[in-house]
């Protein structure tokens, strides 16, 4: 079915599948040539990376809160990183990306060893389905680390469109030295739509306690839920709130949230993942044959298609054996009877997750992949 998606989406059996959401469908992941143009540094452990890209119509259907991945010739694998910025206001044929150096980390490394640019890479995109909802809702947006892209590219969507909507943006991160887009924030403030409210409230978590830093300290989550919260600061009935970081920070925010009675679909995330996260799982009973997951895969065998197999191993030593791989757009899709997501190509990049209409992709599926039938 692979290669009859353009007939899909007027198919009479769409019905059938219950797609809840077509627009999610027509995003299509596509890969670039591009050359790294700039590389500048943001704090003592963030650059902002700017590529530039070969392409007349540039990533189609980006929306602000997405991400894309960078591959270079020296890695095995790409790696995924949010959109820093909103896509009205990029450069035309060029992406940012905020990189933090990761003692360890591959791409890190290859930033590190000297100066990249000029550099050959490959960009894709885009990825993901977090964005600002549809709603009047106050904006409480909470970011950590490197997480300031996607929800800095949010903020710049709603600035740039004047959205009538409060916004509360708290930004945790250690020390004073690891703060950044600050300059950026206050001309938001100054442009954002008067009849509205825009606060940008940074919180250091580990700033000395002899320096001159007389803003917020503490847990970001913690000093948002004592301070504004439970202060009754905000109307629980009236927000919206979108996270982005490291998934600890994000699991006690949306629990603080949920406690204080917002519903959990008025709470979005972006987790920041990587290859010590759990690898996604197919459950191949739930999976309808649709291929929105293949159309979306940033790497090539990252999801295997095969008509059987057998695993071997548990934990980290859980491998595929003995299956019988079937040829993407040269095998018809409906006569393999199994997906299977190879741990060691995967890089958590979710973007299978996020694409499947039927939620038969998830981390929290059983560890040992089910087959429909045996040949």
């Amino acid at each position: 079915m692979a290669n009859s998606q353009l007939d899909h989406f007027n198919d009479p059996f769409d019905n059938l599948f219950h797609i809840p959401n077509i627009e999610i469908q027509r995003k299509r992941v596509s890969n670039f040539d591009g050359v790294i143009s700039r590389v500048k540094p943001l704090t003592h452990d963030t650059i902002e990376v700017t590529v530039s890209y070969e392409s007349e119509e540039g990533f189609l259907g980006a929306t602000a809160g997405q991400y894309g991945t960078i591959k270079v010739e020296d890695l095995d694998r790409p790696r995924a990183y949010s959109f820093a910025k909103s896509p009205e206001l990029e450069n035309p044929n060029e992406v940012t990306f905020f990189i933090r150096m990761v003692e360890g980390g591959g791409l890190s490394n290859w930033f590190q060893e000297k100066d990249r640019s000029g550099e050959n890479v490959v960009v894709s995109g885009p990825m993901g389905k977090f964005g600002l909802d549809k709603t009047d809702n106050t904006i409480v947006c909470i970011a950590g680390g490197s997480g300031m892209s996607a929800i800095k590219a949010l903020v710049e969507h709603a600035n740039h469109n004047s959205l009538a909507r409060d916004c509360y943006f708290f930004y945790g991160a250690r020390t004073q030295e690891d703060l950044y887009c600050q300059q950026e924030m206050a001309e938001i403030a100054k442009q954002w739509n008067p009849e509205c409210h825009f606060e940008f409230i940074p919180v250091l978590s580990e700033e000395p306690e002899d320096s001159d830093w007389d803003g917020p300290r503490g847990f970001v989550t913690e000093y948002f839920n004592e301070n504004y919260l439970t202060q009754g600061k905000l109307d629980i009935n009236k927000v919206s709130a979108f996270f982005c970081g490291p998934p600890p920070m994000i699991d006690h925010g949306a629990e603080v949230l949920k406690q204080a009675g917002v519903p959990e679909s008025r709470i979005h995330y972006d987790k920041f993942e990587d290859a010590r996260s759990p690898a996604p799982v197919i459950d191949n009973a739930k999976c309808v044959v649709c291929d929105e997951c293949l159309l979306v895969k940033p790497v090539a065998d990252c999801i295997v298609e095969a008509t059987n197999f057998s695993i071997m191993g548990i934990g980290k030593n859980r491998k595929v054996e003995d299956f019988s791989r079937v040829s993407p757009r040269e095998t018809s899709g409906i006569y393999y009877n199994s997906l299977y997501i190879d741990e060691s190509k995967c890089i958590r990049c979710f973007a299978c997750v996020d694409a499947c209409p039927h939620d038969a992709i998830s981390p929290d599926n059983g560890q040992v992949p089910k087959t429909l039938r045996t040949q």
